[in-house]
Parts: structure tokens; C-alpha cells; sequence
């Protein structure tokens, strides 16, 4: 199975959120508000495509739907 890119991953989540009229809860640039790191490396390595809605940190679990 190929990993999808940062780009694609990033227009999944997007169009997810457009085609379901939900908010685009995750950090547009990837970068954790929280813990400063990059979420979308470590939701690919999880399998994670961008099309399941991310609302929280993969490292820290901080909850971006607050």
C-alpha cells in the first residue's frame, strides 16, 4: 500500500469537511498548537488517509474541538 502524501492528505481533510459542512478542526500547516510537532507524518504512519475528520493530536491527544 502506497503512503498518500502531505498534499493529498491535506485535500482529503478538506474536502471532507467542505462535503460534510464541518470545521476544519486540525492545524491547517499540520504543526500542533500544542506540543509543536507535525501530526499529519504520524497519521499517515497510523494508516490515516485524511478522509476520517482529525480533531485531536496523534502525540499529545490535546483536543483541537474545544
Amino acid at each position: 500500500m502506497n503512503e498518500i502524501t502531505r498534499q493529498e492528505f491535506l485535500k482529503n481533510q478538506e474536502d471532507l469537511c467542505k462535503r460534510k459542512n464541518i470545521p476544519f478542526y486540525m492545524p491547517y500547516n499540520g504543526i500542533c498548537f500544542s506540543c509543536r510537532r507535525d501530526i499529519i507524518p504520524v497519521l499517515i504512519k497510523q494508516g490515516e488517509t485524511g478522509n476520517a475528520l482529525v480533531t485531536g493530536c496523534p502525540i499529545c491527544n490535546r483536543s483541537y474541538d474545544d
